[in-house]
């Protein structure tokens, strides 16, 4: 899959690879190999690239065919809940309310004693 246009691999392509980076894209390899989604022959030639790359351009090939994460699902994602469109069933708030009734009560109680006592 093409690189958009933004990439930093495009965008900053004569930049140097640093070792955090060369590190990050070995992972999502050895990720991809290990779930299957690359053969060893593609795995072995795009870790030769990886740790050849002097700049970031270098590692454009690698970038185009490293297959998405299969895994990577964000934790919020993963909650479960209702299908997509489906409201979740609404919650009673007839305890809310009955407690702010209660307190209101309370306080007002305590606004007429105060009232009684300072008059």
């Amino acid at each position: 899959m093409p690189l958009p246009p933004s990439s930093k691999y495009l965008q900053r392509a004569n930049d140097p690879v640093d070792e955090t980076e060369r590190s990050s894209i070995t992972q999502r390899l050895n990720d991809a190999f290990a779930d299957g989604r690359l053969t060893h022959d593609e795995y072995a030639a795009a870790m030769d690239v990886v740790y050849d790359a002097r700049t970031l351009g270098d590692l454009v090939p690698v970038m185009e065919k490293l297959p998405a994460a299969a895994t990577s699902v964000p934790a919020i994602v993963e909650q479960g809940g209702p299908p997509a469109g489906q409201v979740s069933e609404a919650r009673s708030l007839v305890p809310v309310a009955a407690l702010v009734g209660i307190v209101g009560v309370s306080l007002v109680a305590v606004l007429i004693i105060l009232l009684l006592l300072i008059f």
